[in-house]
């Protein structure tokens, strides 16, 4: 009932004629540069026109590049002046917040004699940070400036 091995073997192989062919599972006979690149070989002419000219710029790539922005950056001084004016938008932010946490800080001023620096050293990360969320402050920072905060307050 099962056809044999060697005729489904035979019938495969059929189908299997007309592709391409490559590496060891291909070919009987070693490859004279085993797991290289196969050389491709081109049929039509490869010749470039005889009136066509390459010309190439000898600068280095990175000094080109440095001196494209920097001309870039010259010529678009509308651009710039409209990003600065957004990062001197995003400092205003920033001063309104120191203000307000100066306001914080005046108002608890009871706070700085609870907490004295020595205790504060010894506290993590976590716990300084509640200490500011209690206080009304920023939580963000490394431990020295969340323990500068707390101290300030």
């Amino acid at each position: 009932m099962a056809p044999s091995s060697s005729s489904s073997g035979h019938g495969a192989s059929k189908f299997l004629g007309d592709l391409p062919s490559r590496g060891f599972f291909s070919s009987t006979v070693p490859s004279s540069n085993p797991g290289s690149m196969r050389v491709y070989i081109c049929l039509h002419d490869t010749a470039p026109p005889e009136d066509q000219e390459i010309k190439t710029n000898q600068q280095n790539i990175l000094i080109r590049s440095l001196m494209l922005k920097n001309s870039s950056s010259k010529d678009g001084k509308g651009v710039a002046t409209a990003e600065s004016s957004r990062k001197r938008a995003g400092e205003k932010i920033s001063d309104s917040r120191a203000k307000k946490a100066a306001q914080v800080c005046s108002s608890k001023g009871a706070s700085n004699n609870e907490t004295p620096s020595k205790d504060l050293q010894n506290l993590t990360v976590e716990r300084l940070r509640a200490l500011l969320k209690a206080k009304g402050l920023s939580l963000r920072g490394k431990k020295a400036s969340i323990f500068y905060r707390n101290q300030s307050c």
